[in-house]
Order: C-alpha cells, then structure tokens, then sequence
C-alpha cells in the first residue's frame, strides 16, 4: 500500500506542476501576443508618418581661378572654386528641415580641401579666413540658413564654394531633419 500512496502522491506533484508550467506558458504566450500587437500598431503608425527624403541630380566641377568667368567676374579671380549646380529632390511625404548640401573635397595628394554644410538654395561661400574675405569684398554674404523642402517638391541648386589649392575627388550628400 505504501507504493500506491508513494506512485499517487507522485502523480498529483507532477500533474500539479505540469499544470503550474502550462499555466505559467499560456501566461507570457498571452503577455507576448500582446506585446506584438502593440508593435504591430506602433510600426503602422511610423510607417504612415511622413518623412522626407532628399535625392540630389548635381553637375559638379572644380573651375580654376583662373578660368572664372562662371561667377561673373573678371578672370582671373585668385581662387579655386567647386561649383555645384543642378537640383534637389523631396520624394517623401515629409518636409525636409534643415536642409543642405554637406560638401567634403580632396586634393590629388588627400588633403582636405572643403569639408561644409551649405544650403542648396545657393550662393558663394569661402572656407577659410582669406576666401571669406574675398567672397564678402567682391559678392557680399551668403546665407548659411538651411532650407526647407515641402515633401514631393524640387529645388534649384546653383553653389560656388571658393578654397585654396585643386580639389579632385568630392563628394556632396543631401542633409535634412524630418523635424524642426
């Protein structure tokens, strides 16, 4: 008799548990569902917020000061410049904010020539202390304030951006924020 109560007092413990563990699973299977409803709902609302995205269609080349006539002075003019014309695209829904163009160039041996964040609605920038005087003497200021591009909506860039030395390799990349 003694077996009979050790074998049914087994078998109550492990039911008991077995039940405790199924329980305890259906429990966090629920809590996990949940969770994921919740994600689901939160990735559609992200996915039908508006967000910009800018794409850029630039013509960009490095004109020697000597060959200056681009910018309406006479040649020659005792810089280089890059200058970067063409367009900019909003293809999100979203407005962009803060909107520009960040310009990174080289010369053949590597050195940095130009690394700036400049709007795309345009004007004539130095990067150091000679170009910039020399730009506010003959051209006067150009706004730095970024822009704002409406989603779907495209903009004109028309850039000159004077600095010392040749640059060879550049790079310009759309910059924005999709809030203020």
């Amino acid at each position: 008799m003694d077996k009979k109560i050790v074998a049914l007092s087994f078998l109550i413990v492990a039911v008991i548990f077995v039940s405790a563990f199924a329980e305890t699973v259906l429990y966090y299977n629920n809590k996990i569902s949940s969770i994921n409803r919740q994600i689901s709902k939160l990735n559609a609302v992200i996915a039908n917020f508006p967000t910009a995205h800018l794409a850029t269609s630039l013509g960009i080349a490095e004109i020697l000061g000597n060959n200056s006539n681009e910018m309406g002075e006479p040649t020659p003019i005792p810089y280089n410049y890059l200058y970067i014309t063409g367009s900019v695209n909003n293809t999100g829904k979203g407005t962009a904010y803060n909107a520009g163009l960040l310009v990174v160039a080289y010369n053949a041996t590597g050195t940095l020539e130009v690394n700036m964040t400049v709007p795309w609605s345009g004007g004539i920038f130095g990067t150091d202390n000679a170009t910039n005087t020399y730009v506010l003497k003959n051209y006067g200021a150009s706004s730095r304030t970024l822009g704002v591009l409406d989603g779907e909506q495209t903009a004109y860039v028309a850039v000159s951006i004077l600095h010392e030395g040749i640059a060879t390799n550049w790079t310009v990349t759309p910059v924005w924020t999709n809030s203020l």
